[in-house]
């Protein structure tokens, strides 16, 4: 009879063990990824279940914060934190999930600007350039002065606006309440109206820099813009009385600002220039008649009909003061294309005593 012998059976050595138990050995370090679920979650207490290495302590001090995740959050539900400390004084990990906050937010935000829907925000402060803006979660954005409709009031109050630009990695995000009327996306902007396009629209403010307009292109509106110096080849100082709101303007395309969201708009470029062909009209030294329209320290201007203007300088002339309606007669003596002047000398009626 043949005698079984005892099988030995096989060491497993420490290397073994290690494997089978890795996450048991894993050690944690700062700044780390790591995958848990939510255990526990109260306003004092949040505790993600970790695996083998045990519990994970949330910490959150920001209250809006805070808040945000234990309305966002549910028992049982997997996320991913950052971990802050490896192991505390009481040998559990402290982990952030401050990084998985900012993607559920963002995330909303991207969705909010592809379906072009508005949503409501705090007007807490104002700044040079815009107003500090506050979403409902807490996130701070910026409001530009230039895509603010009204501007009475708006501290404290909260509105409806639209995002026109956010960046997740600078966390920073640009409201509009302009975009709850008009096209903002540059892109679309492009697509409706291109340059020297002519267009009809209807004065919406009125500022002393320019006009701003509604412009109608098909079912969109788009902001236009007029500057003062786009308005009339003659040069104006005060829109006060030339414009009010509601006025209905035609103007020419002359770019499709991106960076504004908007298009720069012309009238006077769909009116012949009468000071291109002035020297066809004027020679120099043609004696011409004209009357004064104002007088300055540097020198007299004139009108010389058919929305051209002269200038007499100050150094041209004599002891005799002008004052505005005066008639006088003068000699052309130069052109000033910059300034749009026709440039004059006084034509003198009676000899000055002394002369020879």
């Amino acid at each position: 009879m043949t005698q079984l012998k005892n099988t030995p059976a096989k060491s497993t050595s420490m290397a073994d063990l290690m494997a089978k138990n890795k996450d048991a050995f894993t050690t944690l370090t700062k700044g780390q990824i790591i995958e848990g679920t939510v255990k526990k979650l109260t306003p004092q207490e949040i505790l993600l279940d970790i695996g083998a290495k045990g519990d994970a302590l949330v910490i959150e001090f920001d209250k809006q914060n805070l808040d945000n995740l234990l309305s966002m959050l549910k028992v049982g539900q997997k996320v991913k934190a950052s971990v802050i400390s490896p192991e505390s004084e009481e040998g559990f990990p402290v982990v952030s999930l401050r990084g998985m906050l900012n993607n559920i937010i963002y995330s909303r935000f991207e969705d909010l600007t592809n379906s072009d829907t508005a949503l409501k925000v705090l007007i807490t402060d104002s700044t040079r350039g815009g107003y500090f803006a506050q979403t409902e979660e807490g996130t701070k954005g910026f409001l530009p002065n230039s895509q603010v409709v009204d501007s009475k009031n708006i501290i404290g109050k909260t509105i409806d606006v639209k995002i026109i630009e956010f960046d997740k990695n600078q966390k920073r995000v640009i409201f509009s309440q302009k975009a709850l009327i008009f096209v903002m996306d540059p892109e679309e902007l492009k697509k409706l109206v291109k340059k020297d396009d002519e267009v009809a629209g209807e004065v919406a403010s009125i500022t002393p820099y320019g006009l701003y307009l509604s412009v109608k292109l098909g079912k969109n509106t788009v902001e236009g813009f007029i500057h003062i110096s786009e308005i009339s080849y003659e040069r104006i100082n005060n829109l006060e009385g030339l414009f009010e709101v509601g006025d209905k303007v035609k103007a020419q395309v002359i770019e499709v600002d991106t960076d504004n969201r908007r298009v720069n708009l012309s009238i006077k470029r769909q009116e012949k220039d009468k000071f291109a062909d002035i020297r066809n009209k004027y020679k120099l030294e043609d004696k011409i008649k004209g009357k004064v329209k104002d007088v300055r320290t540097r020198g007299v201007i004139v009108d010389l009909g058919e929305g051209i203007s002269g200038f007499i300088p100050a150094d041209s002339l004599s002891q005799k003061e002008y004052k505005k309606d005066d008639e006088l007669s003068a000699e052309v003596t130069g052109f000033d294309d910059k300034r749009r002047f026709v440039l004059l000398s006084p034509v003198l009626k009676t000899v000055p005593v002394g002369y020879r």
